[in-house]
This record gives C-alpha cells, sequence and structure tokens, in this order.
C-alpha cells in the first residue's frame, strides 16, 4: 500500500510526527461505511471522506459529520478519483471540529479488508 501512495504523492516526514510510516498527501475522497451499531453511525451509515493525506497506517480527512473516537469504519477508494481501488478497515484515533467540517484521523487495522 506505501508503494500506491508513493507513486501518487510525495511522502513526507517530521520530525515531531508520531506515524510510523511516512504519510502522502492526497486530495482525493474516499467513501466510508460506519460499521458500529450506534444511533449516530445507524442514522448516517456514509461518509464522504476528503483525504489530506495517507499512510501504510492510516489517513487524515475532512468530513461534514462528527464521528465518535474509536468507531469502526470502513474505507474504500475508488479509481476514479486517481488513487488505486481498493479498502481497509480502521478506527477514528481523534476527531476534531474545524473550518470546513470535521478533522478525522483514522488508524487502518491490520486485518485485510474484502
Amino acid at each position: 500500500m506505501l508503494a500506491l501512495a508513493q507513486s501518487h504523492e510525495e511522502i513526507e516526514f517530521e520530525a515531531s510526527d508520531r506515524r510510523i510510516f511516512g504519510r502522502a498527501r492526497s486530495h482525493v475522497q474516499a467513501n466510508a461505511k460506519r460499521l458500529d451499531h450506534t444511533i449516530p453511525a445507524c442514522r448516517q451509515p456514509s461518509l464522504k471522506l476528503h483525504v489530506k493525506d495517507v499512510s501504510v497506517g492510516g489517513l487524515c480527512a475532512l468530513t461534514d459529520q462528527p464521528v465518535a473516537e474509536g468507531e469502526q469504519i470502513a474505507v474504500h477508494f475508488d479509481p476514479r478519483t486517481g488513487m488505486p481501488n481498493w479498502s481497509a478497515y480502521g478506527h477514528v484515533v481523534r476527531c476534531e471540529p474545524s473550518a470546513l467540517g470535521y478533522r478525522v484521523a483514522v488508524e487502518f487495522d491490520p486485518r485485510p479488508a474484502a
């Protein structure tokens, strides 16, 4: 997956960054399905993610809906966005309000997506 990210944009490292893997800047849209059975997740089961960066370990994106920390989601990248067609499971590490919606950080789970 890192090779896919490297081919899309340049990998970036920062000294203060806590990530293990380098991240690739990205400006694509991904679809996410909320997998938890909470009331907010059942009311809005789908999310549009405006991905800002992606790495082997996770992604950072903007969305117009708040998402609970720890919530499980499945992320799918459509090949029409310029990224290769792939999916991943993950959980929300952080969700903070921003001027354009909510900034969401997702950590990918090691289990493969079908």
